[in-house]
């Protein structure tokens, strides 16, 4: 309908519109004759070379088996990154919240004690960062310590801010898996020998 109407416009344009000249129009049916003709014709060769393709290909057959992860046969969306992600002995043991954790107690430094209100203490790192402990704060990087028993188990234990005194903290170090063992303790003291004048 739509290429008789511009057939059809066509035409009167070119009869009122020319004067004495006539031009000439293929016949409306024959240019979308040819036009159809030609996308056949190949989509029907195209059909049979796909037909021929068809039957070359072999037929594969899947079993239950195989959909189900194994050795051979993985699955591609799976994350397998944790398998080599590099870990410390220390990180799948320290279960609790530590400042300075990276640090050793060695490696801090007392700078400041404060005894009024809630008792607290600064230590700074190698950094220079500051950290502000209070009583019952853990604190520096955990050390390792055998558990004992057969299966050679190692515990991460952490220094704890037991006692803040006015020129002097007490830390202490126990294992809770075996409470027989005394607590290890530390004093750092806020001017170390030979500084308290300065």
């Amino acid at each position: 309908m739509h290429k008789r109407l511009v057939t059809l416009a066509v035409l009167a344009v070119a009869m009122f519109g020319c004067g004495d000249e006539t031009v000439e129009l293929p016949p409306p049916s024959q240019a979308p004759v040819a036009a159809q003709v030609a996308p056949k014709a190949t989509a029907s060769a195209m059909a049979g070379d796909d037909d021929e393709k068809r039957k070359k290909l072999p037929i594969v057959e899947f079993t239950e088996s195989d959909f189900v992860e194994s050795s051979e046969s993985r699955d591609p969306f799976r994350d397998y990154s944790y398998l080599y992600a590099r870990k410390s002995r220390t990180d799948r043991i320290v279960q609790r919240k530590v400042k300075a954790s990276p640090f050793a107690l060695d490696e801090l430094r007392l700078v400041g004690i404060i005894t009024r209100g809630r008792p607290s203490v600064m230590l700074t790192d190698p950094n220079g960062f500051g950290w502000v402990l209070y009583t019952g704060d853990f604190v520096g990087k955990p050390e390792l310590v055998s558990a004992g028993g057969t299966d050679g188990n190692e515990v991460a234990i952490n220094w704890r801010v037991d006692r803040i005194r006015p020129k002097d903290v007490v830390f202490i170090r126990e294992d809770n898996a075996h409470p027989d063992i005394p607590p290890t303790t530390r004093v750092m003291p806020l001017y170390p020998a030979g500084e308290e004048g300065t």
